[in-house]
């Protein structure tokens, strides 16, 4: 199940006149009861949204006041993301004749009165911004939004962005729903956010929700599959200058070459591109050079496994689960031959749980996948889920990895050309143009066991931001 949290809009999108349906709590709680949790993101104060919505504690965190307060109803605790406008500001709203709501942290009028709010902004020389919502006019300090309250959520629940459907209605959600890894608005949106929406729903506030929650979500927005795989990260350059892109929700992958053609580095771009557009990535590195490699970035933590009893692995597993939604490289250098496969298995074990609770890592990347995955078998390939994607082997000898792992592999890109022509024979001694230069890279994609459409391009160097196409923070058109 990729799709593992719901976050919602309040007013016009759960709720009509301010309350919501029974009908539509019934198929939140439906959605609650497959395993996925409901986050609410309002713009509305928190003490006014306690008082007007009796069903506040359903939700498994509360985002209000258009991302300024955090609410945990499990723990009964409210938190302030940021700190509220200064006493000064709202006196000075009322005595020019603005009418003023305050929230813990949020200040809140109607048009046409921004105007006088912009210029007591500018008298006092406050960093806020002025947000729209429909007729409200709403006052937050700079960066709050839906976006970077639902983030706060999300890092509480160890959930990535990617794994989120967001549902609204208004112009405070564009950036929340271009947070999330599908935006939907309800029928009743304004055009501009129903415009950029990933779909548009046919029915109106909650009726549009449970449209959503009993249709496409309950199949885990399979009927999206091909709007899914527009989202893709840049891997580098064709020979005519454009970019190679790869789907994110693609065939899982064998990236393979002779020693010193670059198949690694290949690997590491293809690590860093997912983590860079916040995809959450495992790599399990017997080695250690592709960790080396990762130290020091701020979106991958490197986590060294030690020699020693199986209760010290049992430890190194917990320190994998505790990172949630973090990207991880393991380093197991420091084990030996045998330990490192069981090592391996132990944290496939823990990956499939990650997957389970959470929707990620997005990505495991086994490098010397022969190693891990040996022809005579292993205790890893025991763990080894066939089903699973976003699967890339790294290997230089394809041909000794065991036959059911090479066969979950749909795309193969390799650094040299004998490595696809002898050592796994998927194309011809005189195809595709023969050698490859430096950096050069053949993209090879296979359909039932055998190759398909071929072409070559040039890998990105490690480290060189790359255009993402089609990712979660760039809009898609509307579909009804």
């Amino acid at each position: 199940m990729w799709f593992q949290v719901l976050a919602c809009d309040y007013d016009r999108t759960l709720a009509t006149d301010g309350r919501v349906a029974a009908e539509t709590m019934a198929a939140l709680r439906s959605l609650r009861a497959q395993g996925r949790r409901v986050v609410l993101v309002t713009g509305r104060a928190f003490d006014d949204l306690r008082a007007v919505c009796p069903q506040l504690d359903f939700f498994d965190l509360v985002v209000a006041e258009n991302g300024a307060v955090l609410y945990d109803p499990r723990a009964g605790e409210v938190e302030d993301l940021v700190e509220r406008p200064p006493p000064a500001f709202v006196a000075g709203l009322e005595r020019r004749g603005v009418p003023v709501a305050s929230g813990r942290v949020i200040v809140a009028t109607v048009t046409p009165h921004e105007t006088a709010v912009l210029d007591e902004i500018r008298t006092l020389g406050l960093e806020l911004e002025i947000i729209f919502n429909r007729e409200a006019v709403m006052v937050l300090p700079a960066g709050v939004s839906k976006a970077s309250g639902l983030r706060a959520a999300l890092r509480r629940l160890g959930v990535s962005r990617h794994n989120v459907v967001a549902v609204g209605d208004a112009e405070n959600d564009h950036a929340f729903l271009a947070c999330a890894g599908f935006g939907v608005a309800v029928a009743n949106a304004v055009p501009a956010l129903a415009a950029h929406a990933d779909w548009v729903t046919a029915g109106a506030n909650g009726a549009g929700v449970r449209e959503l929650v009993t249709g496409p979500l309950g199949e885990d927005l399979a009927s999206f599959r091909a709007a899914l795989l527009s989202r893709t990260i840049e891997l580098g350059t064709r020979a005519d200058g454009t970019p190679f892109t790869y789907p994110v929700r693609g065939p899982n992958v064998l990236v393979t070459g002779a020693f010193g053609s670059g198949k690694s580095t290949l690997a590491r771009v293809f690590v860093e591109q997912l983590a860079r557009a916040d995809y959450v990535v495992c790599l399990l590195d017997p080695e250690g050079a592709g960790s080396r490699a990762l130290a020091g970035r701020e979106d991958v933590v490197v986590l060294t496994s030690e020699p020693g009893p199986a209760e010290g692995r049992a430890a190194d597993v917990a320190r994998l689960l505790g990172q949630r939604s973090t990207s991880v490289a393991i380093d197991l250098s420091r084990l030996g031959g045998g330990e490192k496969v069981a090592a391996a298995a132990a944290f496939l074990r823990a990956i499939q749980r990650l997957r389970a609770e959470t929707g990620a890592p997005h990505w495991v990347f086994v490098d010397q996948a022969h190693d891990v995955f040996p022809r005579d078998g292993s205790a890893a390939e025991e763990t080894f889920d066939a089903r699973w994607g976003g699967i890339c082997l790294v290997t230089n000898e394809p041909g000794r990895i065991a036959p059911a792992v090479l066969d979950v592999v749909g795309h193969v890109f390799s650094t040299s050309f004998e490595s696809v022509t002898a050592r796994l024979p998927l194309l011809p001694p005189g195809a595709a143009g023969g050698a490859l230069a430096g950096g050069e890279v053949l993209s090879i994609a296979l359909a039932g066991g055998r190759s398909g459409a071929v072409e070559r391009f040039h890998m990105a160097a490690p480290g060189q931001r790359r255009g993402r196409r089609g990712d979660a923070a760039t809009s898609t058109p509307a579909r009804r």
